[in-house]
């Protein structure tokens, strides 16, 4: 007989579930990608979620950098757990980050410079020369940079809407994968593009959130420049 979890357990699972349904949108996650990514199937991905299955620290882990959170907010245990652990193997000098996370400031750069930086992968942007820039807590590389939206192709009637104005920050060095929002550059064009990527049978394409325009097909000609890794109010009227 399966062994029942602990209510320690359970309420680690329904942190987690909260903290993956108020993100995933955002951050363009699904239970299906994530069991994707590592060979697991979705019903497992699930039982982490609602409590069926005990979380262990590689899940947490795992979950933690992917909802770019810290153990600690779904799992005081866990986080207890792998504090231990690296205590044991590095000693008790070990730094932690514990609570408090770092806040990374990134430039905000205009839609045709940043499409000019990707073509000039051997151009690399300081961010002290940078006039303006945002922070973020979440976890991305050094490569990073802010976009302010504009038009309203990504205005959606229902769900998930990105309206001119709201700031992104777009990681390059993130693997795109479906139903990530991410930005792109169509030969051609000077300015780059922010779309939703998704499939559809074996077609690949940049989905709009309004419906009233239209997708573009995944070619040789549309690169991905990079996935959109958190989101923000730039200024309040």
């Amino acid at each position: 007989m399966k062994k029942k979890l602990t209510a320690e357990q359970l309420a680690d699972a329904a942190r987690l579930k909260e903290i993956f349904e108020s993100r995933k949108k955002q951050l363009g996650i699904s239970q299906e990608t994530l069991a994707e990514e590592i060979g697991k199937t979705q019903s497992a991905i699930s039982h982490y979620l609602n409590g069926i299955n005990a979380l262990n620290l590689e899940m947490a882990a795992y979950f933690a950098q992917k909802l770019a959170v810290q153990i600690a907010d779904f799992s005081p245990a866990l986080d207890k757990q792998a504090r231990k652990l690296v205590s044991v193997l590095y000693g008790d000098n070990a730094a932690f980050a514990g609570h408090t996370r770092t806040h990374q400031k990134y430039p905000l750069l205009d839609w045709v410079n940043a499409g000019n930086w990707f073509e000039d992968t051997a151009s690399k942007y300081q961010t002290s020369r940078t006039e303006k820039g945002y922070e973020t807590s979440v976890e991305c590389s050094q490569r990073a940079f802010w976009l302010e939206v504009k038009g309203d192709s990504m205005v959606s009637p229902n769900g998930l809407s990105i309206p001119q104005g709201m700031i992104i920050l777009v990681d390059p060095e993130v693997k795109p994968a479906p139903n990530n929002l991410v930005v792109a550059k169509l030969d051609g064009e000077k300015e780059l593009t922010f779309k939703q990527l998704v499939t559809e049978g074996y077609d690949t394409f940049l989905k709009p959130l309004n419906p009233q325009y239209n997708m573009i097909s995944l070619s040789n000609h549309v690169h991905i420049v990079g996935v959109v890794v958190d989101a923000k109010i730039g200024k309040l009227p």
